[in-house]
């Protein structure tokens, strides 16, 4: 598909904060080509975040966005369905603070966009990526190299693989590593299922922080003292979920990524990084339209 989507109709979702425990919802319309994917409060509805023109915040536990008057947790899930199911242009009317987070998964998402279909637009679909080889290190161990697609015969393919490793150190968490080429199928069948987890030790301490409020067994794989409190939905679906947040987090690019990523025990906090380096040197990116 070389041509911009956008939904075909209205789609509303509700539920409540995973970090708040909140009520939230939101519903999203179809938009005009090129308008790529914006965000809209209704109660500052003048200030409108348009993915692809601004930086996360340095949060640890979810990915925020703002604006001067308002910020919006927790849309990595959200944006990797809508970025994988081929939504190029969409406005989301947001009630609340975060994006509900449903079961904890993309999962919920990718079927909500697949229940009111896209409509094609005549304008071409754009992707992006790097110029030249990118890394990305701290001195944590966190690293990230982006390498970028190359042409054959003046033609890309529109693909990304994602060589990923989180480093896990409790042996509940599972294999550690997922390599694979995301497409929209490996996408819903390997990875939107995967639900974001948590240990049960770290519980007191988040919700100390005004963190994890909404956090419940049917949202969140826990893991106690020597058990998984509830079962996995997929083999090794904590590598999973790192791998669906990180692809999130790289949809706020504004258009789909291609090319090669590797990636080391990266989180929101560092994903971010990537978003900070496009705006600020958009230059060393090539945006490509065929």
């Amino acid at each position: 598909m070389n041509k911009q989507q956008t939904l075909r109709s209205e789609l509303f979702i509700q539920g409540f904060g995973v970090h708040t425990g909140a009520p939230c919802s939101i519903k999203l319309k179809p938009a005009n080509q090129n308008s790529g994917i914006s965000f809209i409060n209704e109660q500052s509805s003048d200030q409108v975040i348009r993915v692809g023109h601004v930086i996360p915040d340095p949060a640890m536990h979810a990915t925020v966005i703002r604006t001067n008057q308002w910020a919006l947790s927790t849309v990595e899930h959200l944006m990797a369905a809508l970025m994988l199911m081929g939504v190029d242009n969409a406005d989301i009317f947001v009630q609340g603070t975060e994006i509900p987070i449903l079961d904890g998964s993309a999962l919920p998402f990718v079927q909500g966009i697949a229940d009111v279909g896209l409509q094609q637009q005549d304008a071409l679909k754009q992707w992006i990526t790097p110029r030249d080889i990118l890394e990305f290190t701290d001195d944590k161990g966190r690293f990230m190299v982006l390498e970028p697609a190359i042409p054959v015969q003046q033609i890309y393919q529109p693909a990304l693989f994602i060589d990923y490793n989180a480093d896990f150190i409790h042996p509940l968490n599972g294999n550690p590593v997922l390599t694979g080429r995301v497409t929209q199928e490996f996408f819903v069948r390997e990875i939107a299922p995967a639900r974001t987890f948590g240990f049960l030790e770290q519980l007191p301490f988040l919700r100390h922080h005004k963190l994890a409020q909404g956090t419940t067994l049917g949202n969140s794989l826990v893991i106690g003292n020597g058990e998984l409190l509830n079962e996995m939905r997929l083999p090794d679906e904590c590598v999973r979920h790192k791998f669906l947040d990180l692809i999130g987090d790289l949809s706020l690019l504004g258009k789909m990524i291609i090319g090669n990523v590797k990636a080391n025990k990266t989180s929101h906090n560092f994903n971010r990084l990537v978003i900070e380096h496009f705006l600020k040197n958009p230059e060393k990116w090539r945006v490509i339209e065929q």
